[in-house]
C-alpha cells in the first residue's frame, strides 16, 4: 500500500482539481492524509467536501503541526508521517495535479532494483499574468531541460519536492523526517541522503506534476527565484556557482568571443543566432510539456526574454544576502545549510 501525504495551507488556485486527483488514483490500496496546521485554515471545508464525495477512499484530515524545526512544511507533515499506515510515502504538494495512473507507474518504478526515490517533472499550466508567464517560461523550459538532463545522467541528486515517492523505512535510515526540519531545502537534502548514504537511485516516470499559478507580478517571480538560489547556495554550492553557465545571455557572449577568436566569425551575429536558437529550443520544450503554450507564443517570447535578461542579476543579488521570505515568515540562512527564524 501507499500513504499519500498532502501538506496544506490556505486555498491555492485549482486546489479542488489538484486534491481530487489523489483520490482518483487507479491503485488497489492507498490512503490519503491531508495535513493542515489549524482547523480554522480556509482549505478545511474544501477538504471535507472532497472526502465526503469519495467515501470509498481511505482519507483523513490530520490537524496540527509539530514544532520539530523551522521548516513549516515538515512541521505540517510530521503527524501524517507518523500516522501513515504504509511504508511507501507519496508526498504530493497541495497545488499539484496528476493523472489517475501516476501512482501505479511510480510504485512500479520504485520497486526496481536499487531505486530509493521516484519523482515527477513539475510544469506550469494556464498562466494568467505576466509574472506567472515569466515563471512558467523558467519552469517549463530552462528548469525542465536542466532538471531532466541531470536526472537522465544520474550523476547527482537533483530533486524538487512537488511530487516524491520513497519508503518511510529509508527515511528513518537517514535520520527521519524531523531531522530535515532544520533546513528549508528538505526535499533535496532528504533525496541526497537517500542517493549518497543509501546508494539508491532516483528515477522519473513520464508523469508530470502539473500546477496552475494565480496572479503574480514579475517581482513576485524574481523574489521566488532569488529565494531558491539563496537556499541552494549553502547546500549545493558547486552547482549554484556553475549556474550562470546554463544561462543563454551569459554563455552566448563567451561562446561568441571564442568563435571569433578561433574562426573570425562576427561576435554579434553569433550571439543573435545563439539566442534565437536557444529560444526556439525552449519554446519547443515548453510546447511539448504544455501544448497551450502555442496559444501564447508572443507572451511566452516576452516572458522568456524578461526571465533570461534578469537571470544574472537575480543570481548576483541572491549571493549578497542570506534572508528569505516563505509562507509569510522570514528566515535567515546559515552557512551550514540550516535556517533560523
Amino acid at each position: 500500500g501507499v500513504s499519500i501525504l498532502r501538506p496544506l495551507k490556505g486555498v491555492d488556485i485549482n486546489m479542488e482539481g489538484a486534491l481530487t486527483s489523489a483520490m482518483l488514483q487507479h491503485y488497489p490500496r492507498f490512503e490519503v492524509l491531508f495535513s493542515v496546521a489549524s482547523e480554522k485554515d480556509p482549505c478545511v471545508p474544501l477538504v471535507q467536501e472532497i472526502m465526503s464525495r469519495y467515501p470509498e477512499v481511505d482519507a483523513r484530515l490530520i490537524v496540527g503541526d509539530v514544532p520539530v524545526g523551522v521548516n513549516p512544511k515538515v512541521c505540517n507533515l510530521i503527524k501524517s508521517y507518523r500516522e501513515a499506515k504504509y511504508d511507501i510515502l507519496w508526498v504530493l504538494d497541495s497545488n499539484v495535479q496528476v493523472q489517475p495512473g501516476c501512482l501505479a507507474r511510480s510504485v512500479e518504478a520504485l520497486q526496481q532494483p536499487d531505486v530509493g526515490l521516484v519523482h515527477h517533472l513539475p510544469i506550469i499550466e494556464n498562466f494568467t499574468s505576466m509574472g506567472a508567464a515569466v515563471h512558467a517560461a523558467f519552469i517549463n523550459a530552462t528548469h525542465a531541460k536542466m532538471y531532466t538532463a541531470i536526472n537522465w545522467f544520474g550523476i547527482a541528486s537533483c530533486i524538487v519536492g512537488k511530487s516524491n515517492l520513497y519508503r518511510k523505512s529509508d527515511v528513518e535510515r537517514v535520520g527521519g523526517l524531523a531531522h530535515y526540519a532544520q533546513f528549508l531545502s528538505e526535499d533535496n537534502l532528504l533525496a541526497t541522503a537517500i542517493f549518497k548514504d543509501l546508494g539508491k537511485r532516483h528515477v522519473m516516470t513520464y508523469d508530470l506534476a502539473r500546477q496552475q499559478l494565480g496572479y503574480m507580478t514579475p517581482e513576485d517571480d524574481q523574489f521566488r527565484r532569488m529565494r531558491w538560489i539563496r537556499i541552494r547556495k549553502y547546500t549545493v554550492v558547486a552547482a549554484t556557482l556553475f549556474e550562470p553557465f546554463t544561462e543563454s545571455l551569459f554563455i552566448g557572449p563567451l561562446a561568441g568571443w571564442a568563435v571569433f577568436t578561433l574562426f573570425g566569425f562576427p561576435r554579434w551575429l553569433f550571439v543573435v543566432l545563439h539566442t534565437l536558437a536557444w529560444f526556439c529550443v525552449d519554446l519547443r520544450i515548453a510546447s511539448l510539456l504544455w501544448p497551450g503554450t502555442t496559444r501564447y507564443t508572443a507572451l511566452f517570447a516576452l516572458a522568456w526574454f524578461q526571465r533570461e535578461s534578469s537571470a544574472m542579476l537575480m543570481w548576483i543579488l541572491a549571493w549578497l544576502a542570506d534572508d528569505v521570505a516563505w509562507r509569510g515568515q522570514r528566515f535567515r540562512l546559515k552557512r551550514d545549510g540550516t535556517a533560523e527564524l
